[in-house]
């Protein structure tokens, strides 16, 4: 049942996106909203870290076998997390959500294939390659096809292809990310020392980001209008997303959880649109994506026979 963790880790990651989305109404930037939710996650994950009686991970020899890479999981969170950012006014909000999916299968697929990060080769069975092409069907049907109209308008943007690449790239780095946040939390045998350590990581990237662009100025010209006490609450879903990637990652391998948290991430979205949870915007969920969820459905369904 453990691939029922990644379904969850990208329900959380849906979440946390649309919390982020509505407190960045208040703080008007991005910048500043993803560093309320990194900080906040931050808290909770060593708050976790020492309340559960783990004094021994902080011995000389905790990160005994612990190559270089396996701290770099925080440098690939901030890429994502920047990259998006940038690509957002470019590529608009389709190409934004598609590439970045894209890149997360494709690098998930190649690492369970060529046995990277340090984990057990996995060759893709065909029962796995139909839920993959089934799952990216769904895709299509479900973002693709219903914004149509706004990747015809996106097509003129500068560089279009460049920024296509950096998008596929921003998915690949998220499941790489996924993969060694995993591997550092086998070698110091607790995936939450790993998650804090990333997302710490991810923290000062993001504050110095703040600093260098001035956006800590911005605070003051904020009106006396408080925001509701859930959009405070995006750091305790991005806990889940990351210490749920980490524990998942040695034990369904990288390119199964990708799968798995692209569909939550993807249905729990479109549900999210749907009712309008969290102060979105109601859209009502269109014939073909109804298609899509199918598809996504069927794709999960058959990958999980890998």
């Amino acid at each position: 049942m453990i691939w029922l963790l990644g379904i969850a880790a990208g329900s959380a990651l849906s979440i946390q996106t649309a919390i982020n989305a509505r407190l960045r109404g208040y703080v008007k930037t991005p910048f500043l909203s993803a560093m309320a939710s990194c900080f906040s996650s931050f808290v909770i994950l060593v708050v976790l870290l020492l309340a559960g009686g783990n004094a021994h991970l902080f011995a000389r020899d905790t990160f005994d076998g612990a190559s270089w890479w396996m701290f770099a999981g925080g440098f690939l969170g901030s890429f994502v997390l920047v990259g998006c950012i940038a690509l957002f006014p470019i590529l608009g909000a389709v190409q934004t959500t598609v590439l970045p999916i894209f890149g997360q299968i494709i690098m998930g697929i190649m690492a369970d294939t060529f046995g990277w990060f340090g984990y057990e080769r996995k060759i893709l069975s065909p029962a796995g390659a139909a839920g993959v092409v089934l799952l990216m069907t769904g895709i299509i049907c479900t973002v693709v096809l219903p914004g149509h109209s706004e990747n015809a308008k996106a097509a003129s943007a500068p560089n279009r292809l460049f920024w296509q690449l950096i998008g596929i790239l921003a998915g690949m780095a998220s499941a790489a990310q996924a993969a060694v946040n995993g591997r550092l939390g086998v070698v110091t045998g607790s995936s939450l020392l790993a998650s804090c350590i990333s997302v710490g990581t991810v923290c000062v990237i993001v504050a110095l980001i703040n600093l260098g662009q001035g956006h800590f100025k911005t605070l003051r010209q904020l009106t006396g209008e408080k925001p509701p006490w859930w959009s405070l609450t995006g750091g305790l879903f991005g806990v889940c997303v990351v210490y749920l990637s980490a524990f998942a990652a040695p034990r369904i391998g990288t390119g199964m959880l990708m799968i798995f948290s692209v569909s939550g991430q993807l249905l729990f979205s479109i549900l999210i649109q749907q009712f309008g949870w969290l102060g979105s915007t109601v859209k009502k969920i269109q014939p073909v994506q109804g298609l899509g969820l199918i598809l996504i459905l069927a794709g999960v369904v058959m990958a999980k026979m890998l």
